[in-house]
């Protein structure tokens, strides 16, 4: 049960908030009932509902949290801050612009606050497409969130002159048409939905929901935040983890470790996909199936000012052509829209003076949209850097909706006066006249690609059904295959909805939260909280940590441990006395001597340590009883002799005195902490204690994770816990590091497999984002092996689901070195030599 008051925490440092709001300083592991993983329409509605039933909550948000204060109506500023990558998404041919909001409330704080209720058609189409949600159960969800977010009926005193030329338009051909209905409360009309509500008139996530549950419940939203893994095994989600991204430098600050018992992604259309097939969650299903309502604008040239921008941009809609029509295959909506000066200039297809002559006409324009009820077609896949590519090319049937639309629209601005108008097709986008219509339409028809598209109603690509081989979640949002982990967004739909989607997702949400809290007992109560903490800093895995962390851990920890702790095996070589590996959480226990492992900090001087100065000690009883020691640098032929000693340090309190006993190390020492069985903290100094100047700060331990093995760790699960993979096993996206005794390598390379046309298993590399091709690829009963056009060949065993393990290697000959420097070793075969260059893949 959570009690008193949430918590927002970011990177910035920010001025006072409307709500709690602390500066993230530090990798945070956290332990809760439920994490959700994005605060948009979804996901603030099933973290608030959780967490007002009692459920403790951590939300978890890419962008940034800013408040109506903030939302300062200048577009230049607004737009990099609140839409994601700065308004420049396209699908990856550049054919359509994608718009989305990346801040704490999602796209709800950049939309035009249109609310429609889910059409009938589509409730229908949907339970025949196999997800089961009776009509009671829409209506009640979305009564609750029509009253929660103050939807209402837009009054005829509210529409501006742009809404009324519509409607006298529709009136005029007799057309179906209307007020929209919008989640505000005394608007303004400004004119700037899209850059943030300034005066808290919009109804979005932020002001409703999450206001409610940061300021009535124990909730901890996590912003600045990118959601990377999920953890899971045999069908049992156990957390997230993530990063704190900086925006301004796009460094990873922090991490952060969610342990839970239930995870809802709920990150938008895309990168929900994009999560899913990271973490290798229906991959043969997400991310397939997206539509979008693309969108072409229409101008009307009026002799009358019409100064569209100032009032309500988007407050009537032209029904009669669309699925609120009845119309069940396709279809579209006419729109009334309007954008900040800024967005207009980028959005009319002209260039130098004939632009500047259609700007100098702005408050000349009436502006409206065809919007198109689109086919399942479109697809998200992920980039060598896991980014998300989305493909999406319109339907034949989409275009000739386009074209229908278009003609309808055109006709309309001429019927209600319009002295011209301009549309979104390069090839032709000025009519002067009527007879201009049909030369429009044949430039759609002939060149759909020349027709300009938007989208801000992303959809589908993890469909929604009870069937588990084409769908990824079933009637309750819950993935196929799983216990405990939901997808819940506008992904989920199984076709475009026909409307804008914002309330349909929030009831789809509210279903979700509901099923969650009805099921808690039964279902999720009960199951065990992971003790994960991921690739968090924290004193169990200081290898984690960087030096400031590292610094204050020494300083406020004690010597826990007797002296004794300090010996290692008898065993200097891996035996099954003194190494193993655990298959279940991937830890290596190397009981031959303490692995030294440098800060994670990415400056010049630690990184030059740390790949070539990577480090072990070994602790023995000499011929006397005594504890001794030996440090060796992996990269260098030194073996330095040392005595370890209790010292009471005026500075440090209780610590072991590293003395190193050979003459050219006479003037360094260490002094180390024994936290306890498996880890020390240690510092590195030049003088003579207790002064001297510190020279760096360090951790050892004998127990770490596969990410840090050495190349003898590599070589023994390689040949001992390693198998020939099926192929079957091995097909998707793996990401791989290479081996350095020294250091924990970034992820530099991917590995796809898939089959070609012929069933053939193939793999596609890219390595550093520079090196890129396709290898053969060789199954035999030791191993697998991969071959390019080099004369250099890959050996990859599997190890778990998860972890596979590789070399990369030269043809054998004679080589004058007998020891690799960093990540090259050498290996010796029947052949000779050979240079190898160790990898671990991981899938997830």
């Amino acid at each position: 049960m959570t009690t008193g008051s949430g918590m927002i925490y970011g990177l910035e440092k920010i001025r006072d908030r409307r709500e709690s709001y602390t500066v993230v300083t530090h990798d945070i592991i956290e332990n809760a009932d439920v994490c959700v993983i994005g605060s948009g329409a979804a996901g603030a509605i099933i973290a608030s509902k959780l967490a007002q039933d009692g459920k403790s909550v951590v939300l978890i948000e890419k962008g940034g949290y800013y408040d109506a204060e903030d939302m300062n109506q200048r577009e230049i500023e607004m737009i990099p801050l609140l839409w994601k990558n700065g308004g420049a998404t396209f699908t990856d041919n550049l054919r359509m612009l994608v718009v989305q909001g990346q801040c704490l409330g999602g796209s709800t704080v950049i939309n035009d606050a249109v609310c429609f209720r889910t059409p009938q058609v589509t409730r229908e189409q949907w339970r025949g497409m196999g997800a089961n949600i009776p009509d009671e159960r829409w209506d009640a969800a979305i009564e609750e969130v029509w009253k929660a977010i103050h939807a209402s009926k837009v009054q005829d005193f509210e529409l501006n002159d742009n809404n009324r030329m519509l409607r006298r338009a529709c009136e005029a051909k007799g057309y179906k048409a209307g007020n929209n209905d919008r989640n505000c409360r005394s608007c303004m009309q400004c004119g700037m939905c899209h850059i943030g509500c300034h005066y808290e008139t919009k109804q979005d996530m932020l002001v409703t929901y999450i206001r409610k549950a940061v300021r009535g419940t124990g909730i901890r939203i996590y912003c600045d935040c990118s959601a990377e893994r999920i953890t899971y095994r045999s069908g049992v989600a156990d957390g997230a983890e993530g990063d704190f991204v900086d925006r301004a430098t796009g460094q990873v600050k922090f991490k952060i470790r969610v342990n839970a018992k239930a995870v809802v992604v709920s990150a938008g259309t895309i990168a929900s996909s994009q999560i899913l097939l990271k973490n290798a969650i229906a991959p043969d299903r997400a991310g397939r199936g997206l539509t979008f309502h693309p969108a072409s604008f229409l101008l009307g040239r009026f002799q009358k000012a019409i100064n569209a921008y100032d009032g309500i941009p988007m407050a009537y809609t032209c029904h009669e052509f669309g699925v609120t029509n009845g119309v069940r295959d396709g279809g579209f909506l006419i729109e009334s829209i309007f954008l900040p000066v800024l967005q207009f200039s980028l959005g009319v297809p002209s260039f130098y003076e004939s632009h500047s002559l259609l700007m100098d006409d702005f408050v000349n324009y009436a502006m409206a949209g065809v919007m198109v009820r689109d086919e399942p077609a479109g697809t998200v896949s992920l980039t060598a850097a896991g980014n998300p590519k989305v493909h999406y090319e319109p339907a034949p049937r989409v275009i000739q909706d386009f074209a229908k639309g278009l003609r309808v629209l055109a006709e309309m601005w001429f019927d209600a006066g319009a002295i011209e108008v301009i549309g979104g097709h390069r090839d032709f986008f000025r009519l002067s006249s009527r007879a201009d219509i049909d030369k429009l339409i044949h430039a759609v028809e002939k060149n759909p690609d020349g027709l300009q598209l938007a989208s801000a109603h992303p959809q589908g690509g993890n469909r929604m059904g009870d069937d588990p081989a084409t769908c990824v979640v079933d009637s309750n949002c819950r993935v196929h295959g799983f216990s405990n982990l939901f997808v819940c967004d506008a992904s989920v739909f199984p076709t475009a909805v026909g409307v804008n989607p914002q309330v349909t997702v929030m009831a789809l949400a509210t279903m979700t939260a509901d099923y969650i809290s009805k099921n808690w007992k039964s279902s999720f109560s009960k199951m065990p909280l992971s003790a994960s903490e991921g690739e968090c800093c924290s004193l169990a895995q200081p290898m984690y940590c960087s030096a400031a962390r590292l610094e204050a851990m020494f300083a406020r920890e004690k010597n826990r441990m007797p002296i004794e702790t300090m010996i290692n095996a008898a065993d200097e070589e891996p035996s099954p006395s003194s190494w193993s590996f655990d298959k279940d959480s991937l830890t290596i226990h190397n009981d031959n001597h303490w692995k030294g492992f440098f800060p994670v900090d990415q400056d010049v001087a630690t990184m030059s340590i740390k790949y070539f100065g990577g480090f072990w000690k070994r602790f023995f009883k000499n011929k006397d009883g005594k504890i001794a020691g030996i440090t060796h640098p992996y990269d260098a032929p030194v073996f330095a002799d040392n005595v370890p000693e209790f010292l009471d340090h005026p500075r440090y309190g209780k610590v072991v005195h590293l003395k190193y006993t050979g003459a050219e190390f006479a003037m360094f020492y260490d002094l180390l902490k024994l936290v306890d069985k498996d880890t020390i903290l240690g510092k590195a100094f030049f003088g003579v204690p207790p002064e001297g100047q510190q020279m760096l700060v360090f951790c050892m331990s004998r127990k770490y994770g596969v990410e840090f093995m050495t190349e003898k760790d590599h070589e023994k699960i390689f040949s001992e816990h390693g198998r020939a993979p099926a192929a079957d096993e091995v097909l998707g996206r793996w990401t791989g590091r290479l081996v350095s005794d020294s250091a924990l390598t970034p992820r530099v390379q991917t590995f796809t497999y898939s089959k070609d046309g012929s069933g053939t298993l193939q793999m596609q590399y890219v390595f550093g984002n520079l090196l890129s091709g396709i290898s053969r690829v060789s199954l035999t009963s030791e191993q697998m092996y991969m071959y390019d056009y080099t004369n250099w060949h890959d050996e990859v065993r599997i190890v778990t689901e998860d972890l596979m393990v590789g070399k990369w290697c030269s043809p054998a000959g004679q080589f004058p070195l007998d020891f690799g420097p960093s990540f090259l070793s050498v290996e010796q075969v029947p052949e000779g030599q050979r240079f190898c260059l160790r990898f671990i893949l991981r899938r997830r």
